[in-house]
């Protein structure tokens, strides 16, 4: 075994060694993707093998290793990002969906030579990404090697993955049962003629039996597998993260318990007659391997009764908004008190409005890790500022900064961009054009049946108008004390954004503008999806925005801004106010009493 180094060390040494190693295992190139055995979106540092090879630090991204090449596949979130800590490792940067820019397996279809070996760990892709892999390789004569793991040959000083108890998730937030979502779950594999659905998704595992855990940074995760029969249900996990207390809970709903990789030999022992539902966009490729029964495949059973909010999460999503508004408000209020003399950074502001957020008990952690940035930093999407190397905050230009709790009650996610004084008159009409593609989708009256695909374009018409755009999707799902992002339902032009919007149903609102070197600007609300009216051309929908911050109108251009974008940001802004104003010390009140003033002043005064 090749001896590794530490983490710090440059790209290209961990290259070399990988490289050694396709010689051994005689590979022409070997796949590193963003992965664990869950598909999980925010990984253990334990499994961010892509980020220690190749030095991207982004969250998404695909690593590739060929004796004389070796390239990152990144999306537009991170092309900015990317080329930057790309610089000197040796990795091309290739722009996905770009012009020009080929696929990775395109890519390494053209580069592998005829009759050659792929090698990927096949725990960290899905097994449809496995069988599209070796459908294309096999035009060449190619294989695809999936039980091979190099990385752990040379990572040496690897994280160790955590060890903390799981807990139970109360029924008072939950608002059902773990024995009543397995009824609901069981009627679903009727329908799909399946006596057993296997799910690897640990959203659904962590949903399904009200369960959470401590596995994943900001997410409350149990990492775990289940598999759901007429008769019994089984929890994988491993047994030291279950306490007493949790395996009688579980054992109370009809739920038994076995170690977390005895999920292999589980499958392996299937009877050949059984037919297996399971989710091949989820579960691994070294998973999918050892079922040796038929496979009933299709979207996972659990994610829409997950998406569907009931009226229980709904209700202790309301309080939420309001803990979480406050924590805005006096951020923003400290921002604007503390910037003018200087010395605060991007970390600074960071930590500032957690330490505003965990003040409060009912808030047990953030969502995910802020993205705080000033000026040119903004503009790349999902920018990670490091102490000691990030901007200071001064009186001019945009700060925009991404954040969200984890509450029992809810899980929050809101973007706000602040003008911190003096702005140009490019900035302020972009802005503006950002709060007006909000407005249009968050106003929108759309008939049952339409999906984010549909409406995407709501959000980017007024942007579309000037020549601008921006290269990521619109809105995405939230789960309840889950992950941040959560399907299936997301507004995006994508076409996978095809799930029809149904009343519960929870997502995120945020348009942006993001300028290379000049500014990036983002606001975000989350909101529900309710009924609106029925009519004979049948039932609408509507959006209700729950987030309760105030839009700074600082930046506004109000000749751009219509009378019924007026009406809707001035609306919004009083039900900010009334829900927020009890929680709020008096200086506090008037603070925001001034910031949700109408606008344009012309319009009037609050009552």
């Amino acid at each position: 075994m090749l001896k590794g180094r530490p983490m710090e060390k440059p790209a290209v040494e961990h290259v070399k060694q990988l490289r050694a190693l396709l010689k051994e295992n005689r590979l022409d190139a070997y796949v590193v993707p963003s992965a664990d055995p869950h598909q999980t979106e925010y990984v253990h540092p334990h499994w961010r093998c892509r980020a220690w090879l190749s030095g991207f630090t982004g969250s998404a991204g695909t690593a590739v290793v060929m004796a004389e090449k070796a390239g990152v596949w990144a999306d537009g979130r991170y092309f900015i990002q990317a080329e930057r800590e790309l610089e000197g490792s040796g990795f091309e940067l290739f722009k996905m969906k770009m012009d020009g820019v080929p696929e990775l397996i395109d890519w390494l279809a053209e580069n592998v030579p005829q009759g050659g070996a792929v090698g990927v760990d096949g725990r960290l892709i899905t097994a449809k990404q496995g069988k599209e892999w070796a459908e294309k390789l096999e035009k060449k004569k190619a294989r695809l090697v999936t039980d091979v793991d190099l990385v752990s040959q040379v990572w040496i000083d690897r994280p160790e993955l955590p060890t903390d108890p799981a807990k139970r998730w109360p029924v008072e937030y939950a608002g059902r049962s773990a024995a009543d979502k397995l009824k609901e779950i069981r009627a679903a594999m009727e329908e799909q003629d399946a006596d057993t659905y296997l799910i690897s998704s640990i959203y659904d595992v962590n949903w399904l039996f009200n369960i959470r855990g401590n596995d994943t940074a900001h997410t409350p995760l149990l990492t775990s597998y289940a598999l759901v029969e007429k008769d019994k249900a089984t929890l994988f996990a491993e047994e030291a993260k279950l306490t007493q207390e949790v395996r009688e809970g579980l054992a109370a709903e009809g739920i038994g318990v076995a170690p977390y990789d005895g999920i292999f030999e589980a499958v392996e022992e299937l009877p050949e007659s059984a037919a297996v539902f399971l989710c091949e966009e989820r579960v691994s490729a070294a998973l999918r391997r050892r079922i040796p029964c038929k496979v009933v495949e299709g979207k996972e059973l659990a994610s829409l009764p997950k998406a569907r909010k009931n009226e229980t999460e709904l209700h202790n999503w309301e309080r939420v908004h309001e803990l979480d508004g406050v924590a805005m408000v006096r951020y923003w209020k400290w921002l604007e008190e503390n910037v003018p003399n200087g010395g605060v950074d991007e970390v600074d502001a960071s930590d500032e409005l957690e330490r505003l957020r965990l003040a409060n008990p009912e808030c047990l952690d953030l969502s995910f890790t802020s993205i705080s940035g000033y000026g040119p930093n903004a503009a790349m999407m999902h920018y990670c500022a490091k102490r000691g190397d990030c901007a200071t905050l001064e009186p001019k230009g945009f700060y925009l900064i991404d954040s969200g709790g984890q509450y029992l009650g809810g899980t929050t996610d809101i973007t706000r961009t602040f003008a911190l004084g003096e702005l140009t008159d490019e900035q302020r009409m972009d802005y503006t054009l950002v709060l007006k593609g909000v407005i249009n989708l968050s106003s929108t009256r759309f008939l049952k049946g339409t999906a984010g695909n549909n409406l995407d374009v709501l959000a980017r018409l007024a942007m579309w108008e000037h020549g601008v755009d921006y290269k990521c999707g619109t809105g995405h799902g939230v789960g309840c004390y889950l992950n941040v992002h959560e399907g299936p339902q997301g507004i995006s032009a994508h076409k996978t954004c095809d799930t029809p919007f149904e009343p519960g149903m929870l997502l995120t609102i945020e348009p942006g503008v993001y300028k290379e070197d000049r500014h990036g600007i983002r606001i975000e609300n989350m909101a529900v999806v309710e009924e609106d009216c029925e009519t004979e051309c049948g039932i609408f929908y509507r959006f209700r925005t729950q987030t309760l911050c105030p839009v700074d109108t600082a930046p506004l251009k109000a000749e751009l801004m219509t009378e019924k974008e007026l009406k809707w940001l001035n609306a919004f802004h009083q039900k900010v106010f009334d829900r927020l104003a009890p929680h709020l010390s008096a200086e506090e009140r008037a603070w925001l009493e001034n910031k949700t003033r109408p606008f344009p002043a012309e319009v009037g005064h609050k009552g």
